[in-house]
């Protein structure tokens, strides 16, 4: 627990890296909400309430989108920073395991990012009720669907994140993991001739947890089982190639 608590307080020592992740999550759904209830109220009858399950729909996206970006940065400074600070060869001579060293990392970006997603999502929540007005608001079912599909988006970059950064710089992570998820995925979910290899990339599953208004329409369809699998799998590769990988690197 000391080491992930160190690996935690390395990141939030990092003064732009904590500012613009707070931007990017609670920020961007702050502001969002913000322009939405200044609209309606200065033009109600053509600008509807800023809450309602359409509302939390948008808020959710926002979040979750902008979130994943906050992720990408986290999990890359995290797999990065020992060896670019230049003290990684001292923590290897104390006697820690090089495995020890990588297994921090993931827990300690965790323990950072989550409570702005978390932070983030109460907004949309919160929005999406208190300022409903007329408009439906979502059940229990769906802020669960909700927070899954939040979840397994933005812990999985992390993960990734920290395994491509195992042997690539912290620059290089970002824009290969943004390309990645905005881009080349769902080029590739769009591709039908690829048929049911599709189900293994890891956005076609992440959309699987989400509630029916977002994987309703998604190119690929699968159980929830088999997303969850699909998720686990890209996790685990990552994990053990970044793992791998901080085992062989020179101290």
């Amino acid at each position: 627990m000391r080491l992930i608590g160190a690996e935690a307080l390395k990141l939030i020592r990092r003064r732009g890296l904590m500012t613009w992740s707070l931007l990017l999550t609670v920020g961007s759904v702050l502001l969002a909400e913000i322009i939405v209830i200044v609209l309606h109220a200065v033009n109600p009858g053509h600008h509807g309430s800023a809450g309602g399950s359409s509302n939390l729909e948008a808020y959710i996206f926002l979040a979750t989108g902008l979130g994943s970006v906050a992720a990408i940065l986290i999990g890359a400074t995290a797999g990065t920073q020992d060896v670019s600070n230049g003290v990684f060869r001292d923590l290897v001579v104390t006697g820690r395991s090089r495995s020890t060293l990588f297994n921090v990392r993931i827990p300690g970006a965790l323990l950072v990012f989550l409570p702005m997603l978390a932070l983030a999502y109460v907004l949309a929540i919160g929005g999406a009720f208190l300022f409903a007005g007329n408009l439906a608001t979502p059940s229990g079912g769906v802020l669960l669907e909700y927070i899954e599909y939040g979840l397994a988006g933005s812990v999985l970059s992390i993960i990734l994140s920290i395994g491509l950064a195992a042997f690539a710089s912290s620059r290089v992570v970002v824009g290969v993991m943004i390309a990645w998820n905005a881009i080349v995925s769902n080029l590739l979910m769009h591709i039908g001739a690829l048929g049911s290899a599709r189900k293994g990339i890891d956005s076609a599953a992440i959309i699987q947890l989400g509630p029916s208004t977002i994987n309703e329409n998604a190119p690929v369809h699968m159980s929830e089982l088999t997303a969850l699998l699909v998720i686990l799998a890209w996790a685990a590769v990552f994990i053990a190639f970044g793992n791998g990988w901080t085992r062989r690197r020179d101290a």
